[in-house]
């Protein structure tokens, strides 16, 4: 189905912004490029879709997801500069991002498996933008492949519309997220806390080792947003098929950490992003420079 844009090439958004490009579209917004008079570059906009003009759910979460990227500063988290409104709609404004996404990047891999050591540096990038965002105080829980663009060659978590403050106790009022990627307590809607988004990032990793989700035989067949809260407890009540059944050249050290990440217990995962990506970066050769020498997250070369 053909996306649909409010703006036309060449289109002004507020005084400043000229649109340059179609991005991409959806229910609720709609991806430009735009050129900034005033910022003399290009940038993403990100608009409040004609639809969801009167939904006033969809302009609290840009508002929100406006107030949170300004808090956040890292080289592995999409830049914001800025937003207003076009029309009684809401906009963003973030760095333009040329891709692809990860998503397109597995795509065009054989079986759709990246490399294993690919995948865990994508995994190890990725996280250190995350586990900025859950020092800052927020919880993504919309992690998934289509949320990371690269920036020459670094992957960028963005999408943070259903981004929420990091309150263990509380309980959400929707399942946020994307099905395959979500934690049993998303589906269940039971209290979130930093757990929630290292199962998302093992969904990630374990998609990028064997081409799969982890529970993507149980998913065949019902539709998944809609059928997931009534399946998962028999989709959840075993761990997934293993990433060493599904690939033999993966470690039993690594195999191990991915399937603790996927654990149903929350209590089982590990209890935060950096301990996850510690165990990652133990399984590489080479060093990854992404904490301090002092941290001894970096595997000494042989």
């Amino acid at each position: 189905m053909p996306h649909h844009y409010a703006c036309a090439v060449g289109d002004r958004i507020g005084t400043d912004l000229t649109v340059i490009g179609h991005l991409g579209a959806g229910r609720r917004s709609e991806l430009y490029q735009v050129w900034s008079a005033e910022g003399w570059c290009s940038l993403t906009c990100k608009l409040q879709s004609i639809d969801t003009a009167e939904d006033r759910v969809t302009s609290a979460a840009l508002r929100r997801e406006l107030r949170i990227l300004r808090k956040l500063h890292h080289p592995n988290v999409v830049r914001v500069f800025g937003g207003g409104e076009h029309k009684g709609r809401h906009f963003l404004l973030l760095e333009y991002l040329q891709g692809p996404s990860l998503l397109e990047v597995m795509a065009a891999q054989p079986a759709r498996r990246m490399p294993v050591t690919d995948a865990i540096r994508t995994v190890i990038h990725a996280g250190a933008g995350l586990a900025h965002m859950h020092a800052s105080g927020f919880l993504h829980l919309d992690l998934k492949p289509a949320n990371l663009l690269f920036r020459e060659g670094v992957p960028v978590l963005l999408d943070m519309d259903t981004a929420r403050s990091l309150r263990p106790k509380r309980a959400p009022r929707s399942s946020p997220g994307t099905a395959p990627y979500m934690s049993p307590e998303q589906v269940l809607r039971l209290p979130l806390d930093l757990t929630a988004d290292v199962y998302g990032m093992g969904a990630i990793l374990y998609e990028l080792l064997t081409g799969r989700w982890p529970f993507e035989d149980a998913y065949d067949g019902i539709e998944i947003r809609r059928g997931l809260e009534k399946q998962f407890p028999q989709i959840g009540h075993r761990p997934p098929p293993s990433p060493l059944s599904l690939r033999a050249e993966i470690s039993r050290s690594l195999n191990k950490t991915v399937m603790r990440a996927l654990a149903r217990d929350a209590e089982a995962r590990f209890p935060t992003v950096p301990d996850f990506l510690l165990a990652l970066s133990s399984e590489l050769k080479d060093p990854v420079s992404l904490w301090p020498k002092r941290a001894h997250a970096e595997k000494e070369k042989p």
